[in-house]
């Protein structure tokens, strides 16, 4: 009795047009989307901005509204980013591990779960694991001018270890 009351109240609101199929790309702007966590594959870090084990898995680009993008970046032991700057800032939050910042010209600092770190435009920093531990964080920066990061040098093992 149950199921055929489903199956009636189904029938109602599919012949009244109120459950519509939206494809997960859908373009338009009024629309919300879905972006399936396996259309969206992790990889490695270039080696010529990452050094040692990193995997970057995107979340989400800028498009017509939002003007910002993000991605999970998951550092080995000892893995680190290079010198880097972002034109419309970064925020990154840390979800699992222990890791360091540090912005140029200043000591690097621990950061933890939980933590969430704001780089202002155009300040050089980097970020990554500590020696013995593995470090997680979602990056979230600004798109300027179709730019979200410009990459510099790689940090030193010596500068990394301070």
């Amino acid at each position: 009795m149950k199921l055929i009351s489903t199956l009636t109240i189904l029938a109602a609101a599919i012949s009244l047009g109120t459950l519509k199929a939206t494809p997960a790309h859908a373009d338009d702007a009024t629309t919300m989307q879905i972006s399936p966590d396996d259309s969206r594959p992790a990889g490695a870090g270039s080696a010529e901005t990452f050094t040692g084990g990193v995997t970057v898995k995107p979340l989400f680009d800028p498009n017509g509204a939002r003007t910002f993008g993000s991605a999970e970046v998951s550092f080995a032991p000892f893995a680190r980013t290079a010198w880097h700057t972002h034109p419309g800032g970064q925020t990154l939050v840390v979800t699992t591990g222990d890791g360091w910042i540090q912005q140029w010209g200043r000591e690097k600092q621990a950061i933890h779960p939980g933590d969430v770190i704001w780089t202002p435009p155009g300040v050089k920093h980097w970020h990554g694991a500590t020696e013995t531990a593995a470090m997680t964080h979602i990056a979230i920066q600004a798109s300027v001018d179709g730019s979200a990061v410009a990459w510099l040098e790689p940090v030193s093992d010596t500068d990394y270890v301070g």
